[in-house]
């Protein structure tokens, strides 16, 4: 029975795609269902090139802003601000890691309106920006501390190797005058256990509102100290969301401080200057728990859902992000719900550990190792729960429904930089990207724009692939989906026709655990008592595969 279930997964591409026919595509739109999807345009920078594209659902070339300087890169991100100009952050010298230093807006005919250079000998420029409602723009740097300096912040250097550490730190900047207007350092605001005679010597476990100059777990010893990924901004709160890889933790600090406050741990809404409010994600960072508790591993893009969503879903104005990499060797869409107090201006905890204890809400793509990527990556929240998702390793870009059903999917169609032909295998980060952002097909940037289809990115491509898909969705038989995935409680089989089907599911040692016939569209199961693990979900007839990830 093992060696049987072995065959149907690797014939599991094979089998699992009738509708697609001889047309699959290998680049470009891999699929789309129209009737569900959410519409709009997708905006993308790949890595090792230096144009953003805009695309819609079909694939179709709408937009590109085409570089001054060619040799330059993604520094990592591009946003469209609503009066219809571009905002990105370019490395110069096509750098990679997610260090720019070069910040430009153009309009939509491409032409620079403005140029901010974001890089010196102390600092850069990196990953993330994130343009405020006022016109004012966030970024996140890195900030060198020398080894004399960390020898007297407390660094262990009798356990560690650094001779410098890249500290992470915040600027905001006034694009009409070039000045900067508040800032924030997280230099500001250490601790360590390490050596008494040294600054910021204390109880680690008991201030969670520092930062552990002595965490190094998962640095691998490199200058790199916190590798800040993403960051955001909540106009009603007055808050700054990062997002820091290093540490596994998601962090709020209170943007309404002076900046001479921020670098203190006194003044703002909050009282507690630029100490951090909220963090969640690994309290092992801070010694108040054990690494068994670690909920976020790399996690990137973490965001407040404000954008393009309507204020009646569910978790409006909490937190989505990517968590990239689970210990079960997998990437999930994520929301946490943190419990803010509008009387104390402080997010609620217990002994120091902050609420919540779990995710809000976990997405993910059908096939669960289509969602996988190590690094990189984004997550969007539109509408009532549309979920837009890039596992950035495989350049692929997905949409599920808010009943989770896959309704879009994309690879970005480059090679190294590179437009190739339709019907060309691309390998595990040929096509980086870095993340993608949605916008509705209303957003105002859009008015009077030229959105008349321009082409494909891809060479040869397959011109009625579109079309072509939508028409079989409706004729497939024999098909199923399965969601959510990872699941816990119940799962819900949605087959694509008229017909019954017959599903098989044996867990990850081959055994069938269970049969069921299907004849109503959608059926939920129980799988409660199922144990934790991966398990096979088997079309009788056709030997089509889904995987299903069941967790706690």
């Amino acid at each position: 029975m093992y060696q049987y279930l072995i065959i149907l997964i690797c014939t599991f591409f094979y089998l699992q795609l009738p509708f697609f026919a001889s047309s699959q595509n290998t680049i470009g739109l891999q699929y789309i269902n129209q009737d569900l999807a959410f519409g709009g345009y997708t905006l993308f920078y790949p890595q090792y090139q230096s144009d953003v594209f805009l695309i819609n659902e079909c694939g179709e070339l709408l937009h590109q802003w085409v570089a001054e300087n060619q040799a330059s890169g993604p520094g990592a991100v591009a946003y469209l601000l609503e009066n219809g100009n571009l905002i990105k952050a370019i490395s110069p010298n096509a750098g990679t890691g997610g260090g720019g230093g070069l910040l430009q807006i153009l309009n939509w005919e491409n032409e620079i309106l403005w140029t901010y250079e974001a890089s010196d000998s102390l600092r850069q420029q990196h990953h993330d920006i994130h343009v405020m409602p006022n016109g004012n723009i966030l970024i996140i740097n890195w900030e060198r501390m020398d080894f004399d300096a960390m020898l007297a912040h407390g660094f262990d250097t009798s356990s560690y190797i650094q001779t410098e550490l890249f500290f992470d730190g915040i600027q905001e900047i006034n694009p009409q005058t070039d000045s900067i207007v508040w800032e924030w350092h997280a230099w500001d605001h250490l601790i360590q256990d390490y050596d008494a005679s040294k600054l910021n010597f204390g109880n680690v476990a008991q201030h969670p509102e520092k930062i552990d100059i002595n965490y190094q777990d998962f640095t691998f010893q490199k200058p790199d100290f916190l590798h800040s990924n993403g960051i955001d901004y909540n106009e009603e709160l007055d808050q700054i969301l990062l997002s820091v890889r290093n540490f596994n933790e998601v962090w709020i600090i209170d943007h309404s401080t002076t900046t001479a406050e921020a670098a203190s741990s006194l003044g703002g809404n909050s009282g507690r200057g630029g100490g951090l409010l909220f963090r969640w994600g690994n309290p092992h960072a801070y010694k108040a728990a054990t690494l068994e508790q670690q909920k976020l591993f790399r996690q990137h893009d973490a965001q407040w859902i404000d954008d393009f969503v309507d204020s009646t879903y569910q978790y409006f104005g909490k937190i989505a992000l990517f968590n990239n990499a689970l210990p079960e060797q997998i990437s999930l869409g994520q929301i946490i719900a943190p419990q803010w107090d509008v009387a104390t201006q402080s997010y609620q905890n217990e002994d120091n550990l902050f609420f919540p204890f779990d995710f809000a809400a976990t997405f993910s793509h059908p096939e669960v190792a289509k969602g996988y990527s190590t690094s990189a990556s984004s997550i969007q929240i539109l509408g009532n729960g549309h979920v837009v998702m890039c596992a950035a390793r495989q350049g692929r870009s997905f949409e599920l429904s808010p009943e989770g059903e896959l309704v879009w999917e994309y690879l970005t169609p480059l090679k190294f930089g590179q437009a190739i032909p339709q019907g060309t295998p691309l390998n595990l980060s040929d096509n980086f990207t870095f993340q993608v952002q949605r916008y509705p097909d209303d957003f105002p940037a859009f008015a009077g724009k030229d959105l008349t289809p321009k082409g494909y990115i891809e060479l040869e491509p397959n011109a009625d692939f579109c079309a072509v898909v939508n028409v079989e969705n409706i004729e497939k038989e024999n098909t199923f989906q399965v969601y959510p995935n990872p699941a816990s409680d119940k799962i819900v089989l949605q087959k694509e026709g008229i017909k019954p089907i017959s599903i098989e599911i044996y867990n990850s040692t081959g055994q069938k655990i269970k049969e069921y016939f299907i004849t109503e569209n959608k059926e939920e199961i129980d799988i409660s008592t199922w144990q934790n693990g991966l398990y096979f979900i088997v079309n009788s007839k056709t030997k089509g595969i889904q995987k299903l990830i069941k967790t706690k």
